[in-house]
């Protein structure tokens, strides 16, 4: 009788494992690319973390070195001083990009996926002649 009750409690027990071992990983959403505009200084790309998804958020954040946006034809970028790390390098991996420290050990520390592209203008107190969109949404921990 034993041997029943292990044998049918198991599958529920592997599941339960599964399911805390994914919920205990450090990598959340954690960041934004937000190509956009203040109407004035032209377009730029920004890295915002995601307690700061605003317009306002973007209009304060770290530009992507180098670029007026970013999308699927980017090849490499970096973004400095984002919460507190020196620089991050995103190279695109034909579906979104890859995250590494700059100077790190070589380990991938995120990813980024296309986001839905779409304005976050609405409610976010935006000033006039501000336009920002969501372009890409990043897995990691460095903002956690």
């Amino acid at each position: 009788m034993q041997a029943w009750c292990y044998a049918r409690r198991r599958p529920l027990f592997i599941a339960l494992s599964v399911a805390l071992a994914i919920s205990a990983t450090p990598a959340q959403a954690d960041f934004h690319i937000f190509d956009g505009t203040n109407g004035a200084d032209g377009y730029a790309a920004k890295a915002v973390p995601s307690n700061h998804y605003s317009c306002l958020g973007w209009w304060g954040a770290p530009i992507v070195s180098g670029l007026l946006s970013v999308d699927s034809t980017t090849s490499a970028f970096s973004v400095r001083d984002l919460c507190g790390v020196a620089q991050l390098n995103f190279y695109n991996n034909g579906e979104g990009f890859d995250v590494y420290f700059d100077e790190g050990d070589g380990m991938r520390i995120g990813t980024c996926s296309p986001a839905n592209g779409r304005s976050i203008n609405g409610g976010s107190a935006c000033p006039d002649g501000y336009a920002v969109f969501d372009t890409y949404v990043c897995m990691s921990y460095v903002c956690n």
